[in-house]
């Protein structure tokens, strides 16, 4: 095996430079090697010119950029240019250029077959109609309609120059409206047919026993890995019917991990297979290789090395050891030599003398352990029995690089004569707490080929879900999920988890009927919509308000004076302007912003419509412009509608555009007063999943709405969907926790409700208890004197400001006759929320108060109540009441306080309140060491309302809010830690999510100071610390799920 280096020119014809460069990578999973094994010579190719291609393919891979030649490209190409009985098996990664290691091998043989044709014709009259030159001469089996696209247009640009006549197909692509010119054009014969296989059962089942392909001569499986196992035997009986019977054409099968049944049946119908790894970890588990994960502390990384070693020697087994840098190398030497190992550590700065000694230890290793890390490219090391990852590499790519050291002690299965691995080959990967986010991935990976402990795979999805929360993913959710249940692309980039923002929205009802008028056609099974009216299971229609009546109020919202949304943050709402249009947005993902203090119009970032319609599409945030906080808080216009459960009825994962273009058409064709009523199943990830999408109308003949048409049927009918049972479990499976949280919701507030209205029932039973009682205690009453001595004096000082800002007479008329109005409602709102949080005070004690009906009048014991709560004062006792306990005030039922969490920073403490819905009209006030927050909804009567004391010196105050949360961030005095005693607010929660964020912030932050002073030779250099502050570079500082304020706008209270 050995390694391809980068060209020196950009040229089709050039050869590689030194054998020791290392060639810069096409793609990032495009590797530097490959293992190949077969039951003949193989023998790589060094340049293009090496490979028997023909002139116009190597000029149209120059005219496509395609100029360098890929290791694994180096062993297919020549190998399939062999002729008959030369197949392939190509394992690799997705974007690997894997497609391309065998599309010019393919197109070579196409074109030496069409000229070979044409050369028959002209000297014995040979015409493409006879019986035995019909067909495909190449047969591409995909996945999907999207790769069809794909490996069609390979295909026709390298065969554009193939042949002239116009009676010859070079790419055929099977046609979706059934259309006669698809079987003309194969009898007149085709260059390369590419389609499904649920095409090419469809084909057969339309033209059955109508022909076979006799000059079939390439039979391509491209991703055989993503097609399912029905697909797979479904095509291949058709392929019995229709393989020519003289001959057996090459087989390429392609995927991402190796199958042996499938290399099984490669080897029944090609004499001379290959097979070829890109992916190096799959060729280590093809060769025998045993891999182990563990977890564990790092201080137990050496004993569990120990451990290995003793299970198999050094003596006997060839070891190599993986370490992060050299200072973890150091470590682990020293822990091994105490227990008499011998090592022969590899450090970055290691001399000619060490690279003699380790080419000593490959001739023979003598017991001795062989310890690198992955930046020793020049350690030409095949021969290894055991690797030991004492720590993880900093990306994928070189983890499986690593395997690399045991490549040729693989066994070759394609050799029915190899001998059998006498040694067994093993791979341990050590993890601890610094690098177990590679865990999910190890695991995923190994759940392919073996057996994994499920204590293990559970680990592996606890950190997934932890991860996906830090990111704060707000990227919609895959279309295949939605549709089949299930992603099939192994190289998506959509978000495969739910999330808190999938849940339902207040605006979208649970269950019930829904009239829906129909704004876009993305799919057979996917509507934009727009709701008119909503019947509940047992109630009457509701109508919604007009679309253009809300239109025009959001229009009187929008602000005149525009400004630029900067930064722009996943999940914000913000205004997307064009030349013409202005329309709401939702931000579902930012490109890397690398500083915020520096405005940026290129920056690319995805959004998604929220009243024109719902679609998803990027931009640069040049258009992106602030909303106006009262239109953010308006419902969106445009909802997502889908039918669960019905797939493409071919089998496919996707539709055509002209399916859509039906779909559209039936639905457009209505008569004018129809309107169009679904049943709804439930709500998630803002779309409505409906059992059916019915048109209605109304029949003069029977007074009454009948159905007019139900596209679920009309679509059967059309053979352009199917149900799937299947799917649709899978979908309701993939939201059940969301449903689950709206049933328990619902179920709260039904029990809410029913504890109301038993609260009014004693009220009305118990009148002279609550005459009886006072209003307040003596805490309540200082905080209700300091309101109405703040409300005086702000009064008194606005009162001064009018009379020195006054300059004309009739608007500061209208000034004073609305200012005393407005300062009496601020302060019976203040007094109203001083009194219902007393109320609260006395619900949150664990023991009730003895004897409440008296006040709290000496200071001293006030402190001592605030400050211990276990404390009772002397004056709370009564003899006549010591055994009674009394509520002071019964709650209205009206009143509740919200759900709250806080963390804080080294200068300010921040506040989320959590609201149950939007619409809330709130007000926060920091006066001197008091706290108030008071919120009211718009759409009932719920009052939220808290008073909390800081026992820490605070300056000022700033809020907004953002959705259902609004953020209050307190600034200190002092640049000091608040101890936080908030003990007897219960419904105060600490944040430790954010506290563990911005405390790891702060470590880091001291850590890089620290080796700043180290590199700076200011301080002694600590190895110990320098190991435990080591980072990956897939573990990045990650403080995007810090929510903050703005801090930048004064918000008035």
């Amino acid at each position: 095996m050995e390694r391809t280096s980068q060209s020196n020119r950009d040229s089709d014809y050039s050869d590689y430079g030194a054998p020791n460069a290392i060639r810069p990578l096409v793609a990032t999973n495009c590797s530097e090697y490959a293992v190949a094994h077969a039951n003949c010579e193989l023998r790589p190719a060094r340049r293009f010119a090496e490979v028997s291609l023909l002139p116009h393919i190597l000029e149209a891979m120059r005219n496509l950029g395609l100029n360098q030649l890929l290791r694994l490209q180096s062993y297919t190409w020549p190998h399939l240019v062999g002729g008959s009985g030369h197949g392939a098996m190509i394992v690799g990664s997705p974007d690997s250029g894997r497609t391309f290691a065998y599309i010019p091998p393919v197109c070579h043989a196409v074109s030496r077959a069409l000229m070979d044709f044409t050369g028959q014709r002209e000297d014995a009259e040979h015409d493409f109609s006879q019986p035995d030159s019909y067909g495909p001469i190449a047969l591409i089996l995909v996945p999907d309609l999207r790769r069809v696209q794909q490996v069609s247009a390979m295909c026709l640009a390298l065969l554009r120059k193939a042949h002239k006549s116009d009676m010859v197909t070079l790419t055929l692509n099977v046609s979706s409206t059934k259309s006669s010119q698809f079987f003309l054009k194969l009898l007149n014969g085709v260059g390369c047919l590419v389609a499904t296989p649920a095409q090419l059962v469809w084909f057969w089942q339309e033209a059955p026993g109508l022909m076979r392909f006799p000059c079939l001569q390439f039979l391509v499986y491209d991703d055989v890995d993503l097609m399912s196992k029905e697909q797979l035997q479904d095509a291949q009986q058709v392929l019995q019917e229709i393989l020519p019977l003289s001959h057996s054409p090459q087989v390429v099968m392609v995927s991402k991990s190796y199958c042996h049944t499938l290399m099984f049946k490669l080897r029944a119908v090609n004499d001379k297979p290959a097979l070829v790894f890109g992916d190096i970890l799959e060729a280590a588990l093809y060769g025998g290789t045993r891999i182990r994960i563990s977890i564990m502390r790092s201080e137990a990384k050496a004993n569990a090395v120990v451990q290995m070693l003793q299970q198999c020697s050094p003596e006997e087994f060839r070891t190599v050891i993986f370490c992060s840098d050299d200072v973890d190398m150091q470590c682990l030497v020293a822990a091994l030599e105490d227990r008499n190992y011998s090592c022969l550590p590899y450090y970055q700065t290691s001399d000619l003398e060490v690279r003699r000694q380790v080419h000593s230890w490959r001739a023979r290793s003598n017991g001795v352990i062989l310890l690198c890390t992955d930046n020793c490219p020049e350690l030409d090391i095949r021969d290894a029995h055991t690797i030991i990852h004492h720590s993880m590499s900093r990306s994928w790519r070189n983890f499986k690089l690593r395997h690399l050291k045991i490549s040729d002690n693989l066994c070759n299965m394609v050799e029915p004569s190899a001998n059998i691995v006498k040694r067994p080959l093993h791979s341990l990967v050590l993890l601890d707490g610094n690098n177990h986010r590679q865990l999910p991935r190890l695991v995923d990976f190994l759940q392919l080929h073996q057996e994994v402990d499920y204590h293990l795979v559970e680990v592996a999805k606890r950190i997934r879900q932890e991860l996906g929360k830090a990111r704060n993913d707000q990227d919609q959710l895959c279309d295949q999920i939605l549709v089949l249940g299930k992603c099939y692309d192994p190289v998506c980039e959509s978000r495969h988890h739910v999330s808190h923002i999938d849940r339902r929205s207040d605006y979208l009802p649970a269950s019930g009927d829904v009239k829906v008028q129909l704004v876009k056609v993305y799919s057979p099974t996917h509507f934009c919509v727009r709701l008119l009216a909503h019947l509940p299971p047992k109630g009457t229609w509701r109508m919604m308000e007009h679309s253009a009546v809300q239109e025009f109020r959001m229009q009187l919202m929008q602000s005149k004076e525009t400004r630029r949304y900067w930064p722009p943050v996943a999940g914000a709402i913000c205004m997307y302007h064009t030349t013409f249009t202005k329309e709401r947005v939702r931000v579902l993902k930012v490109a890397n912003i690398k500083n915020p203090n520096m405005v940026q119009t290129d920056l690319t970032v995805k959004l998604q419509a929220l009243d024109v319609d719902t679609r998803i599409f990027s931009t640069n945030c040049g258009k992106l412009f602030e909303c106006p906080k009262a239109l953010q808080r308006e419902a969106p216009l445009a909802w997502d509608l889908r039918l669960p459960g019905w797939v493409p009825y071919f089998g496919e994962r996707s539709w055509t555009e002209e399916n859509i273009c039906d779909v559209n058409f039936i639905l457009t064709q209505l008569p004018k007063d129809h309107f169009f009523q679904a049943k709804i199943l439930f709500v998630a990830a803002g779309t409505l999943f409906v059992q059916d999408l019915v048109a209605m109308m109304y029949a003069d003949q029977f007074k009454a709405h009948v159905r007019h048409l139900s596209l679920a049927r009309r679509l059967v009918e059309a053979t352009l969907v199917k149900r799937s049972e299947d799917a649709a479990e899978m979908i309701r499976a993939f939201f059940v926790e969301l449903t689950i949280e709206d049933d328990i919701d619902d179920s709260k507030e039904k029990a809410n409700r029913k504890l109301h209205e038993k609260m009014e029932g004693e009220m009305t039973d118990q009148p002279t208890k609550l005459e009886s009682q006072p209003a307040l205690s003596g805490r309540c009453l200082r905080l209700a004197n300091m309101a109405f001595e703040a409300g005086k004096a702000n009064e008194l000082h606005q009162e001064r400001q009018e009379r020195r800002f006054e300059t004309s007479e009739t608007p500061h008329q209208t000034n004073e006759s609305g200012s005393p109005q407005s300062n009496e409602d601020r302060l019976s709102h203040l007094y109203e929320c001083i009194m219902n949080c007393a109320s609260l005070e006395l619900e949150d004690e664990s023991k009730p108060p003895k004897n409440s009906d008296h006040m709290v009048s000496d200071s001293v014991e006030f402190h001592k109540i605030v400050t211990n709560e276990d404390a009772t004062p002397s004056t709370l006792l009564s003899p006549d009441h010591t055994q009674e306990k009394t509520t002071l005030l019964l709650l209205p039922n009206n009143v509740a306080r919200p759900s709250v969490t806080y963390y804080q920073t080294m200068t300010t403490l921040e506040l989320q309140v959590f609201l149950p819905e939007d619409g809330h009209d709130y007000k926060a006030l920091l006066l001197g060491a008091q706290l108030f927050f008071r919120a009211k909804s718009n759409s009932s009567d719920l009052i939220l309302q808290f008073i909390m004391t800081l026992r820490f010196p605070y300056s000022t105050m700033s809020h907004n809010i953002c959705g259902r949360t609004v953020y209050i961030s307190v600034k200190k005095l002092l640049a000091l830690i608040d101890p936080l005693a908030f003990r007897e607010y219960r419904f105060l929660k600490p944040n430790h999510d954010l506290f563990d964020k911005v405390d790891k912030h702060r470590q880091e932050t001291q850590n890089r100071l620290v080796r700043f002073l180290e590199d700076m030779n200011y301080v002694k250099r600590n190895f110990e610390g320098h190991e435990k502050g080591e980072t990956s570079e897939d573990e990045e500082v990650n403080m995007e799920g810090t929510e903050r304020p703005y801090c930048h706008k004064i918000w008035d209270s």
